[in-house]
């Protein structure tokens, strides 16, 4: 799992994907990715990575969620034999309702997770 989140320019395991454009390298890099050919690109860029503690950050802009800032921290950790948890740690400005924004969040997040797992054990 570590290794899927580490590649922050490999964004395959998310099949809702149309096109994901990648500028630079390690942090300051970003990732332009469309859902579809039409949409705007949600841009996120790559704010730092501590492999020793199998932590990513990136922020996102121009993203479909409510909000006007978005920062995250990936974190995964070992749990149970062979297992991993995988957190999401997030800090953002809603751009309305902070109800609605979280529940975005969450729901986003969801899916993700859903995404990861497939993709590390396609036969769940």
């Amino acid at each position: 799992m570590w290794t899927l989140l580490a590649d922050f320019a490999d964004v395959r395991w998310i099949p809702v994907i149309s096109d994901v454009e990648v500028e630079g390298e390690g942090p300051g890099m970003s990732r332009k990715i469309r859902g579809s050919a039409e949409a705007d690109p949600t841009v996120e860029t790559l704010l730092w990575i501590r492999p020793e503690q199998r932590q990513i950050s990136y922020r996102i802009d121009g993203s479909p969620l409510p909000v006007n800032r978005f920062e995250a921290v990936v974190s995964v950790t070992e749990s149970g034999v062979g297992g991993c948890r995988v957190a999401w740690t997030v800090d953002y400005e809603p751009s309305a309702d902070d109800a609605s924004a979280r529940e975005s969040i969450e729901a986003v997040y969801g899916m993700m997770a859903d995404w990861l797992a497939a993709a590390v054990n396609p036969a769940t």
